[in-house]
């Protein structure tokens, strides 16, 4: 699971934990909606230590560019938009999530430096 933070926004580092927290459990729960879909991955996921990398994105358009590229690949992602009640705009675009064999996964996000 790779998760990119969206680094425009400025974030406090308990509010950027508190959002990539809310991009790993969706990500998991989309995934587990859509089993027959993604549960062979999700299988390999846990037999291989759950393993989590957090990367820096530029911005909203950004991450929204890389969920693009990982939906033409056929990857589960998952957007977070915050509510707004503290450190950024409601709506806001924090971090994106992201699913899948790690050589495909870097076809997406391997030039992203680690958060």
């Amino acid at each position: 699971m790779v998760l990119v933070v969206n680094m425009e926004l400025g974030m406090g580092a308990g509010k950027t934990a508190g959002q990539v927290a809310h991009a790993a459990v969706g990500l998991y729960r989309l995934m587990m909606e859509k089993q027959q879909q993604y549960g062979e991955m999700l299988m390999t996921w846990e037999q291989m230590g759950e393993v989590k990398i957090v990367l820096k994105g530029q911005s909203a358009s950004h991450l929204t560019e890389l969920a693009t590229k990982a939906s033409n690949l056929g990857l589960p992602f998952f957007t977070v938009h915050d509510a707004g009640k503290t450190q950024v705009a409601s709506g806001s675009l924090t971090v994106l999530g992201i699913m899948g064999n790690i050589d495909v996964v870097n076809t997406v996000t391997g030039e992203l430096a680690l958060l």
